[in-house]
């Protein structure tokens, strides 16, 4: 069988970056679609004030995806953002971390925000527990609307309930009635 081919508008706003483990200097995030697509920006230079850097700063971008013609669930596509803060007076930089979105998991889900922990550049440095909010909104452009994505996480970092639509069909469920109403399940 053939695998079944989407195509997703993607809108991604970069908020800010806080729990910075510097007082001072100055970061941008590099943003690098890994899968279903060639896309590649970086945000503007921002001052770390009081820990956190704020960007505010929307890329909107293109990227295929494909699922399973059995089951319809669609396969990983990998967004890298990285963080950068300049040093020697922005000559060069270093590496603090980077942060991974599955974007198949936000297909058809609506503006998700959300906040991810930081994870280490390498393995040699300790995790700086810095913590990126991004939004995240997908857009189906042309495929069949009859898609399954990954489940998103059901707990974020500050603990409060993410939007899970398994949970709310399980328990429309019980209760009898039927909320998917669409195919985006």
């Amino acid at each position: 069988m053939r695998k079944k081919r989407f195509k997703f508008s993607v809108v991604l706003t970069l908020h800010e970056l806080s729990d910075v483990p510097f007082v001072n200097g100055m970061l941008f995030v590099k943003v690098k679609l890994c899968d279903g697509g060639s896309f590649s920006a970086k945000t503007t230079r921002q001052s770390i004030g009081n820990h956190t850097a704020r960007w505010s700063e929307q890329f909107t971008f293109d990227c295929r995806m494909t699922a399973s013609a059995s089951d319809g669930l669609l396969s990983d596509c990998l967004c890298r953002l990285f963080i950068r803060m300049e040093t020697k007076g922005g000559k060069s930089y270093e590496k603090l971390g980077f942060v991974d979105i599955n974007l198949a998991q936000y297909a058809g889900a609506g503006l998700q925000t959300k906040r991810l922990l930081l994870q280490s550049s390498s393995d040699s440095k300790k995790a700086s527990n810095s913590v990126l909010k991004v939004a995240v909104n997908l857009n189906l452009l042309s495929g069949d609307p009859c898609f399954k994505r990954p489940e998103l996480p059901e707990m974020n970092l500050t603990g409060d309930l993410g939007h899970n639509p398994h949970s709310e069909a399980t328990a429309s469920h019980a209760a009898g009635r039927d909320t998917l109403g669409g195919c985006h399940a």
